[in-house]
């Protein structure tokens, strides 16, 4: 029943993005093995949506790693269990709360053991700007310390990248690339704890710059973005060659053109009145703007469909229904033409 509910999700998932974002490019799927335990190492800018994406598309069952503070809230915590997402503790969490962690390693090695995945975020933390940050050595002790706990594993990591065209935005377009996978036994046979852990951090982050853009200066980041189309940030490879060569005395590319709504989704946006209200409401108290994308997909995969589900029972109340379900079933093609639409 557990594996039938997370393939729902899966699927789930996979339905909600065709229905929020304008196009999901997946790129080197094939670099995935199925005969092997996996850790997926991957970059982090969109908060909750970066594993969605990755779990939707990977053809393994997937766990994932996230911050605890998003399991304090009771009625959430089991359904976050329920997809596979297990809590990890910093120190900002209480340093009694470390403590933790060892039995969600432990849980981590079981599920490698099974020929599962699991997905860390070794950047720490979630940040919306186009660079790979230096990697922690938190997803280093689970790789090692799986290894450690069943010599014989079978076990590569594989890095990816995710590239946004706008990770904030509803209809912007996305790039989940897999790269190629890493062996991880040549590492912690070969090498002492300590040079196997920083050799494989540097090789797990190089490996992870090919994938995504990478704007190497921190400073220099919002002035270079300014030199290419949000487009072009789809193929990170075109772009990081670029980014060798780039002349910041040369004017930047002109901004992208001011959004224009398309016809079907002003009247999606009527259909979805009050939603969208709920969502004004709810954008006001977001502090982070990486989870503003996250909001937004969650909006977009329940209270509107939950919406649309009841004014078609009001509708086939009070004409027929024939006319419910019609309304239904436009609703639905209408909000996926609308985003279908966007550019």
């Amino acid at each position: 029943m557990r594996k039938l509910w997370y393939y729902f999700v899966k699927y789930f998932m996979q339905t909600g993005f065709a229905f929020y974002y304008n196009k999901v490019i997946r790129t080197g799927i094939e670099n995935i093995p199925t005969d092997k335990s996996v850790i997926f190492v991957s970059n982090h800018q969109n908060a909750l949506i970066d594993p969605l994406l990755i779990g939707a598309y990977s053809p393994t069952e997937l766990y994932f790693l996230t911050r605890a503070q998003v399991f304090k809230n009771p009625i959430v915590r089991p359904i976050l269990y329920s997809i596979n997402m297990l809590p990890i503790y910093r120190i900002r969490d209480g340093i009694k709360s470390l403590q933790k962690n060892e039995a969600v390693f432990k849980k981590c090695f079981s599920v490698l053991k099974d020929l599962k995945s699991v997905l860390i975020f070794a950047e720490g933390n979630h940040s919306l700007k186009r660079r790979v940050r230096p990697l922690s050595k938190g997803f280093t002790r689970i790789t090692f310390g799986a290894l450690d706990t069943y010599p014989d594993l079978d076990l590569v990591i594989v890095p990816v990248g995710l590239n946004y065209t706008d990770a904030r935005a509803y209809g912007s377009k996305v790039n989940v690339v897999f790269g190629k996978p890493i062996e991880v036994k040549p590492y912690w046979e070969n090498f002492p704890e300590n040079m196997a852990v920083q050799n494989l951090r540097e090789d797990v982050r190089e490996a992870m710059k090919e994938l995504t853009t990478h704007i190497d200066n921190p400073n220099l980041h919002d002035q270079i973005v300014r030199y290419f189309k949000k487009e072009a940030f789809l193929y990170p490879g075109k772009v990081n060659e670029e980014l060798k060569n780039l002349n910041l005395a040369e004017d930047p590319q002109p901004s992208d053109p001011p959004e224009k709504m398309n016809l079907a989704e002003k009247i999606a946006r009527l259909n979805s009145f009050f939603p969208l209200l709920i969502w004004k409401k709810i954008r006001k108290g977001i502090a982070e703007e990486e989870f503003i994308g996250t909001f937004k997909y969650t909006i977009a995969i329940t209270l509107i469909p939950v919406f649309y589900i009841f004014q078609s029972i009001i509708i086939g109340y009070l004409i027929s229904f024939q006319a419910g379900i019609i309304y239904l079933i436009f609703s639905v093609v209408l909000a996926y033409i609308a985003v279908r639409l966007k550019k």
